[in-house]
């Protein structure tokens, strides 16, 4: 009988118990709060007492008025009784049917047990159950339209410019032209820098005592500033998110397409300069070809974290004029806000739904020659 190699397993147990915690359990969570309303209930009993059956249901903090009262005895541990009051109520369920029946004193706020016509409901039992409350909620909000539209607008302006940019400067790295480390240095330093700062630096730039209106001032192109960023204005404040999200994040698509480039053999290439192909033809026969893997890759990875800006747009534009559904997300959560957690799941949900349907439809685009050959 072979020996079981237990070795793998082991080493793959982390990477579950990672996958368990921080992605499996928070996505079940997520998805709870969106599709399921928790609340508390009071069972209207058909007579005063705690097991007799139920007539029907009241939601917490709904106004009762008090038809009738009983009053009974309740035998505690110890052997003495204690005075318990019934109450005969009538409301509107959440439905909005009227409906009677006996509650006890422990379960409703009333000023006087004996004179009191109307009672509060103020306990219950919990009850959970599925709704697309919070998702209607979501879409018929004026804001979820227009955040949509700008974060798709935003995928399609800057992941093109972003692959473009990427792929001349691995081609530049490639190379081995003189100063290529120092390219490589430069080109890699927004990668030490956070979203905010980013959003912050080119806000600065873009403001009208930034950096490019003393420019186009100072070389008389312009007499007086010009305001980019304003309520009125929100192609510029789409241009300046853009440059800053293509400023901050090319470079980590530039890392994966360098690592793909050197696993490319430069036998391929050296063939095609003998074979009298010019860069372009190279480019196009030779390297994105062989490149389809890692370009796959940073397709999925870019593309899943386009639909996570935040920072950037809010420290643009404040997030008012111009949002996306990450800071709608982040509208619905804050307490300062909207105060809804079930809405900002449903955001995160809807988020987390776009990203897997983009990875897969990547995964499907774009194929090595091998891998479609396997799936035919």
């Amino acid at each position: 009988m072979k020996n079981t190699k237990w070795l793998p397993y082991l080493l793959l147990l982390p990477s579950l118990i990672y996958l368990a915690l921080f992605f499996a359990y928070p996505m079940v969570q997520s998805l709870r709060l969106a599709f399921v309303k928790e609340g508390q209930y009071l069972n209207l009993r058909a007579e005063p007492e705690a097991d007799a059956e139920t007539v029907g249901e009241l939601v917490l903090q709904t106004d009762v008025a008090v038809i009738d009262r009983v009053r009974g005895e309740e035998v505690l541990p110890n052997g003495r009784t204690r005075p318990v009051y019934w109450f005969l109520v009538e409301a509107q369920d959440a439905a909005g049917e009227l409906v009677q029946g006996w509650v006890s004193q422990s379960n409703v706020f009333i000023e006087s047990r004996t004179e009191s016509d109307t009672a509060r409901i103020v306990s219950g039992e919990p009850t959970q159950e599925f709704t697309l409350d919070y998702i209607r909620r979501m879409v018929e909000h004026f804001r979820f339209g227009q955040a949509l539209w700008t974060t798709v607008l935003l995928i399609v302006l800057i992941i093109p410019l972003q692959f473009i940019l990427a792929l001349t400067m691995a081609l530049v790295l490639e190379s081995q032209i003189r100063g290529s480390n120092l390219f490589l240095y430069i080109f890699a330093i927004p990668l030490g820098i956070s979203d905010l700062a980013a959003g912050i630096v080119w806000y600065s730039i873009f403001t009208q005592r930034g950096f490019l209106n003393t420019f186009l001032t100072a070389t008389g192109i312009l007499e007086q500033p010009y305001i980019f960023i304003q309520a009125s204005n929100t192609g510029w404040m789409i241009t300046a998110i853009v440059l800053a999200e293509v400023w901050r994040a090319t470079s980590i698509v530039m890392v994966i397409v360098v690592s793909g480039l050197q696993a490319i053999p430069r036998d391929y290439i050296e063939a095609g300069q003998v074979f009298g192909a010019n860069l372009w033809q190279r480019l196009r026969h030779v390297i994105l070809p062989l490149l389809k893997p890692s370009l796959q890759v940073a397709l999925i990875l870019r593309t899943i974290l386009a639909f996570q800006v935040f920072a950037v747009v809010v420290a643009i534009t404040g997030g008012n004029v111009v949002t996306v559904l990450a800071n709608e997300t982040y509208r619905w959560y804050d307490p300062a806000r909207f105060n809804n957690p079930n809405v900002a799941a449903a955001y995160a949900g809807f988020i987390m739904l776009l990203s897997l349907g983009i990875a897969l439809f990547y995964l499907r685009a774009v194929r090595s020659q091998e891998e479609a050959e396997k799936a035919l």
